[in-house]
């Protein structure tokens, strides 16, 4: 599809098996690995590393580091991601989650942009629809990070 395999097998070669690379976070370990010039982002408590993706985004390298970064970018995906087809590659830069007790850390887009949003959040048709593509693949988040022990979501 898309003739995007090359990305896949880019992913698993670099950030190595799936299972094995997942974990819970705090939101400072997100903040201190941004801080050292690293990229991750977040998006409905999800992790994400998409620093080797950065020079291949179609919208240019620079704009996720600037607006993603130091916050719950979800807002963003949903205004640049419109056709839903990102999705699929989620996974591919999906890392773990943001421990369920430091999610409130992380702030929403109009607390660190003064976006005009005023709610700073993702519509619920979007959310549900992240939700229902990720939600199989995610892991729980109330694992204490660091837990060698993986609970991934079952429905």
């Amino acid at each position: 599809a898309l003739g995007c395999r090359g990305l896949t097998d880019r992913c698993d070669q670099v950030l190595g098996d799936f299972e094995k690379r997942l974990r819970t976070y705090r939101w400072a370990e997100v903040e201190a690995h941004n801080a050292r010039g690293g990229c991750w982002v977040v998006m409905d408590g999800m992790v994400c590393d998409v620093e080797r993706w950065l020079p291949e985004h179609p919208g240019g390298e620079t704009i996720i580091p600037q607006q993603a970064r130091g916050v719950d970018s979800t807002v963003w995906f949903e205004l640049y991601h419109a056709s839903r087809e990102s999705f699929a590659f989620i996974k591919e830069f999906y890392i773990g989650e943001i421990l369920a007790e430091d999610r409130a850390k992380v702030p929403r887009v109009h607390d660190a942009t003064g976006l005009a949003n005023a709610s700073g959040e993702a519509s619920d048709d979007f959310m549900q629809q992240l939700r229902g593509h990720c939600d199989p693949f995610r892991i729980d988040a109330s694992k204490p990070a660091g837990d060698d022990t993986k609970a991934f979501k079952s429905f």
